[in-house]
């Protein structure tokens, strides 16, 4: 059977998204093909693409399998058919949902998805690319072995959820309330119909547990209730835990409908009260503990603010508590506790509460205040002191000892402060707690704890002498400027009876102070220092003491200057004979120093080196070099001149080691430097320059000059391998044909090691290795790669090419003893290539290793296609695939951005119509490609208008013309119009507006514009023309009268043409008759002759019009001389019988009685004819007395329905 079907529905297939169970039709266009074309053809591929999709579970409903879509559907049968609906082949898809069609040849194929295998636990829920409804696909090509993908299902799990609560329903109210916390923990499980355990779950911190992708169903479930809880309520769940069945659809969720409610089993309590037995308060913060009989604790807490404790929750047994009543507390009464702060053993249920126990403490009163008042020579102060509570309540008052000490005893938890007044003649000089009102700080007392660091300094208010001992230059007694002080004078204040009150030494400005001087009578005595003598002056005498003198409190004297004259001449100046020393190690000399002037009283130097190590200078200035290096002798006057000079010191020592050599080398190669560790490797048939089987070193100094080697020693490891003798200036290693190494350790004189090297004496075959070849210096790889340091000793005859490895940070990369290396992890570093023959030749390798690269697969894009206007912008959705890709950077090239710009991150600018494309390609060296579509069109200008040259179209059949439509505004993008007739039987339109009018009739063109603005103007069409004409069925009777008619009417075909003559009579003729008959044709001209009496009117001619609903419009042209009148009327009736009395006002006349013009006269009106009436149009004439011919033309009756 052909599984096309659609392939016969016309020009379109209706295809479809079936969303939520609904399926929306999209056409899908598709070219029809002959009988011929559908012929079956041998495939021929030109080239072998794939078609490749995945069945999922599209649980978002956008019809792409999004990152977290990842449930495949299996067994869904996909067929393969060509063009001609032959089958190409079959897949299943797998686990992941996937079907591929590989190596198929290029050609135009559909899909056929047999629905029969779709799953029945799953519906289908979006489609893309495949009908829903009969599994057919649209058509595709594959050309040039492209991939075709876009062809899936997606579908929705049917199944169900179940999201409750096992709670504690504290008010067994069945319902979980805001405050009802869940329980944890409680095993639920779900069983099906037949009884089988489907599904386990356990209850969150929440209480919450559930039951996902259930199938729909019949179920119940079980919970295992907790051996602490009992059943409370369950709309679903029972007392043992179990529910009755329920059913779970599709798609759908229980929510709290099977919500557990149980209620706790340990529901007693216990509660009490701590309160201050002083104040009748609560008090907080007491620790509550409670214990089972045992004495074990079972839990604690502490009072509330309100002094109120309690313990919930508690099971049954037998309990008691315990108040720990605070260090600062006393017992004091209870109700249920004992003195000890137990209470008695308190029995409950599960659910009773015990309620009536309590306590009273009160604070304890053993706190000592205590302190000391004294001077700041430590003498007591007698004074009484007060101690306050912090509302300034007296609570007692104390006197303090002689030795200033005060105590306050039995003191009460509290805060309190200290108060003690300043006696007259004390001032305030320091304290610990108290303030300088005398006021103490806070103090804070806990009735247990004892305070006892007040302390109150008190000063007694003083005098004070400060004045100068100078070097009365001038011998006036007045110390004036330029006498300055004299440092060192030894001062002395006596009392009035001549006991020493205080003794002073005069500073560098030879000032000084007595400042603690209780008023009364005393006298200063001053000793001169050496090199002075005292002078007389107002306040001393030659003797340096002075008169008796009075100190009064707050009282400064300044007048007790001493006047000093010198006896000693100062130092003025150093004269040195040198000011720089350049000296060697253990050197010794004199800094040769005079002191100026000549008669300097002290003429004693120092001489002090900045730096004793390098050089050491004794009393009289004699110096001694140690070790080299620089630094400074500072020499100084010591009699208080304070003058120094500096000598600068540099000390050599010619003797240090500067650098070693190996010299006279074998064929005199150069000198070689010898450095600590450095190898020497010869072979044991080495000689020197000279010939000698030995191995030549010299030691040289700073300034090049070889050094003396009998100040060296030299020691071997190996004292077998080498003898060693010291030639002066060189040493000697000299060796025999014995192989191996010795380490030469050389010390100088002092002990000090000043070198280290080894000596390698090889054997004959040995060849140092010169240097090490390496392919590359640089490694340049991924993790867990591996590989080998290719390195080659030079020269190839080297006797050892052993090299060693070694990586500087082996956690980067590992390397072995034969080179190969294994990398880590991702890092740089080196590794150290290196001769292990002694030559010590080290070659580096850069080492970088990165993570592994994993290399891009495909490009997913958002759209292949960008329709956009100039000026705007968007971004390409392009992805890297897959999502761990190292390197996921793309890029953008349009191959025309004239037309559009894309920056590197895929933004993209529309800068001018056309048509481009843009390539999107990986970086990372995989070369993949996605093209993307562009079609960039100028902005679109809709319209707002149509202007029409005419609005009405009157036309004669076979009439052509144009309808001129003008779309404003002029720069409207899309200016096509259409033109449409309303009856193409009239008027026909082509899509450019040329008409041609087809037979007479009235009908409207509607022009409308095509851009979405839907704008539309709408002409009236008449088409005038023969088929219009109604052919008048004029009766021409052509008599006259005004009775009864009795005669038949003639036939009609008389009626149309040159009627003959009346048939039937008049019953009674008055007044004439009109004749010859009327010649009427079909709009065309006629004539007839009145003749008649005045006042008489006939019936000149009648037709009917019988089209229902239509509008007429009667016309004629009336001319004669000036013979008579006519005019036309529209009656309604029967048809004209015979006996139908005739008369002149039969039915209303157009605008009365007319005289004949020779201008087109029109009457119009509208039909409204039942089966039983008749509209007739009379034409009439009204005589005169004379005679003469009225002629009539363009005579017709027209059906102008629509056209007024």
């Amino acid at each position: 059977m052909s599984k096309k079907a659609m392939k016969k529905w016309g020009i379109g297939a209706v295809t479809g998204v079936l969303i939520l169970g609904s399926l929306t039709p999209i056409i899908q266009p598709y070219t029809t093909v002959s009988a011929a074309e559908n012929t079956i053809k041998q495939l021929k591929a030109s080239g072998e693409g794939s078609v490749s999709d995945v069945m999922f579970e599209d649980l978002n409903g956008n019809a792409v399998q999004d990152s977290n879509e990842t449930t495949g559907i299996a067994g869904i049968k996909v067929e393969l058919y060509n063009g001609q609906g032959t089958l190409i082949g079959t897949a299943t898809t797998g686990t992941d949902g996937r079907y591929t069609f590989s190596n198929v040849p290029d050609g135009t194929y559909y899909l056929h998805v047999d629905m029969s295998t779709l799953p029945t636990d799953e519906k289908l829920y979006t489609t893309q690319g495949i009908n829903g409804s009969d599994g057919n696909s649209s058509y595709f090509t594959i050309s040039g072995g492209n991939a075709v993908t876009g062809y899936h299902f997606g579908f929705y799990p049917e199944q169900g959820a179940i999201q409750s609560f096992v709670y504690n329903d504290a008010n067994g109210n069945g319902l979980k309330d805001s405050g009802e916390a869940g329980i944890s923990g409680v095993h639920v499980a779900l069983y099906n119909e037949a009884g089988t355990k489907v599904a386990d779950a356990t209850t969150d911190s929440s209480g919450a547990y559930s039951f996902n992708a259930i199938k729909p169903g019949k179920y119940y479930a079980k919970a295992d209730i907790p051996a602490n809880y009992k059943y409370q309520s369950g709309t679903y769940f029972g007392s043992d835990g179990a529910t009755n069945y329920f059913t779970v659809a599709s798609e759908q969720t229980l929510r709290n409908e099977l919500n557990l409610g149980l209620a706790s089993l340990n529901n007693s309590a216990i509660s009490g009260l701590v309160t201050d037995a002083t104040t009748s308060t609560g008090l907080a913060n007491i620790r509550i503990e409670l214990h089972d009989v045992q004495g074990n604790l079972v839990t604690s807490v502490q009072t509330d603010s309100s002094g109120h404790y309690g313990f919930t929750g508690l099971e049954a047994g037998n309990y008691y508590t315990k108040v720990v009543i605070p260090s600062n507390y006393d017992f004091v009464s209870s109700n249920g506790y004992g003195s000890d702060g137990n209470s008695n053993y308190i029995s409950l249920n599960g659910s009773n509460t015990a309620s009536s126990y309590s306590i009273s403490l009160r604070k304890q009163a053993n706190t000592t205040i205590s302190g000391v008042i004294n001077t700041p020579s430590g003498q007591g102060v007698s004074e009484n002191v007060s101690l306050y509570s912090v509302d300034g309540t007296l609570v007692k008052t104390v006197a303090t000892s002689t030795q200033g000490n005060f105590s306050f005893t039995g003191i009460a938890a509290g805060n309190y402060y200290v108060k003690a007044t300043i006696p007259e003649g004390y001032t305030f000089d320091s304290s610990q707690g108290f303030g300088s009102d005398g006021n103490s700080y806070y103090l804070q007392a806990d009735g247990t704890t004892n305070i006892s660091n007040l302390r109150l300094t008190l000063a007694q208010k003083t005098g004070q002498i400060r004045s100068t001992v100078f070097n009365d230059l001038n011998k006036n007694g007045t110390q004036e400027v330029g006498e300055s002080g004299v440092a060192g004078a030894f001062v002395t204040l006596y009392s009035n009876t001549g006991a020493v009150a205080e003794t002073t030494t005069t500073d560098a400005n030879g000032l000084y102070k007595f400042e603690t001087i209780t008023p009364g009578t005393y006298y200063v005595k001053v000793t001169q220092p050496t090199g002075y003598s005292n002078l007389a002056n107002t306040a001393f005498g030659s003797d340096g003491v002075s008169g008796y003198i009075s100190i009064a409190a707050q009282q400064t004297r300044t007048d007790m200057n001493a006047a000093l004259v010198s006896t000693t001449v100062v130092a003025t100046d150093l004269t040195l004979n040198t000011t720089n020393i350049n000296t060697t190690v253990n050197a010794t000399g004199k800094v040769d120093a005079t002191v100026q002037p000549a008669n300097t009283t002290n003429k004693t130097l120092s001489y002090t080196p900045a730096d004793a190590s390098i050089i050491t200078v004794d009393a009289n200035g004699n110096w001694t070099a140690h070790k080299a290096g620089t630094t400074t002798i500072a020499v100084k006057t010591t009699d208080g001149s304070n003058i120094t000079k500096t000598v600068n010191v540099t000390v050599t020592d010619p003797n240090a080691v500067a650098s070693m050599k190996w010299i006279y080398q074998n064929g005199w190669a150069p000198d070689t430097n010898i450095a600590n560790g450095d190898n020497i490797t010869v072979p044991n048939t080495y000689k020197d320059g000279y010939g000698n089987n030995q191995i030549d070193v010299a030691m040289y100094n700073s300034a090049g000059t070889q050094l003396d080697q009998d100040q060296f020693t030299y020691t071997l490891s190996n004292p077998s391998l080498l003898s060693v003798r010291k030639a002066t200036w060189l040493t000697v290693f000299e060796h025999t044909e014995q192989t191996g190494s010795t380490l030469v350790t050389v010390k100088d004189a002092k002990g000090n090691t000043v070198r280290t090297f080894t000596i390698n004496i090889t054997g004959p075959a040995t060849i140092p290795a010169t240097g090490i070849d390496l392919t590359t210096a640089n490694i340049n790889t991924t993790v867990g790669q591996t590989g080998t340091i290719t390195a080659t000793v030079q020269p190839a005859n080297a006797t050892n090419k052993t090299l060693s490895y070694t990586p500087a940070d082996t956690s980067i990369i590992s390397v072995d003893a034969n080179g190969n290396w294994t990398a880590k992890k991702a890092g740089t570093t080196t590794v150290q290539v290196k001769t292990t023959d002694g030559s010590n030749i080290t070659k580096t390798v850069n080492v970088t290793v990165t993570d592994p690269t994993v290399l891009a697969t495909d490009i997913d894009l958002a759209t292949t296609n960008i329709n956009t206007t100039v000026g705007k912008t968007g971004a390409i959705g392009a992805t890297v695939q897959p999502s761990n890709a190292t390197n996921k950077t793309l890029t953008y090239t349009p191959v025309d951005s004239s037309i559009i710009t894309v920056d590197a991150n895929g933004n993209w600018t529309a800068k001018k119509a056309g048509t481009t494309t843009v390539q999107v390609k990986t970086t990372d060296g995989s070369n993949i490609t996605k093209t993307v579509n562009v079609t960039v069109t100028d902005p679109t200008v809709l319209a707002t208008d149509i202007t029409l040259a005419a609005t009405n179209i009157t036309a004669d059949v076979n009439d052509t013309g144009k309808v001129d439509a003008t779309v404003l505004p002029t720069n409207t993008t899309n200016k096509t119009l259409t033109y449409t007739s309303n009856d193409t039987s009239i008027i026909t339109v082509d899509a450019n507006g040329n008409w041609v009018a087809k037979k007479g009739g009235a009908t409207t063109i509607t022009v409308t514009t095509t851009d979405g603005s839907n704008i539309s103007k709408t002409i009236t069409v008449r088409v005038n023309g023969e088929n219009m004409i109604i052919n008048p069925e004029f009766n021409g009777l052509g008599q006259w009268g005004e009775t009864a008619y009795t005669g038949a009417i003639g036939t009609q075909a008389d009626n149309l043409y040159n009627y003959s003559g009346a048939v039937g009579t008049w019953t009674t003729v008055s007044k004439g008759i009109l004749g010859p008959q009327m010649d009427i044709k079909p709009n065309g001209n006629g004539s007839v002759d009145m003749k008649s009496g005045a006042n008489h009117a006939g019936l000149l001619a009648q037709t009917v019009a019988t089209i229902p609903g239509h509008q007429y419009s009667f016309k004629y042209v009336a001319t004669d001389g000036g013979h008579g009148y006519y005019n036309a009327t529209v009656i309604s009736g029967s048809q004209i019988s015979t006996g139908q009395t005739l008369a002149a006002d039969r039915g209303t006349l157009t605008g009365g009685w007319k005289q004949p013009t020779g201008t087109m006269t029109t009457l119009t009106f509208t039909a409204t004819t039942t089966s039983t009436t008749v509209y007739f149009v009379e034409l009439g004439g009204y005589g005169v007395l004379t005679s003469g011919t009225v002629n009539f033309s363009n005579i017709s009756l027209v059906d102008v329905t629509g056209l007024n």
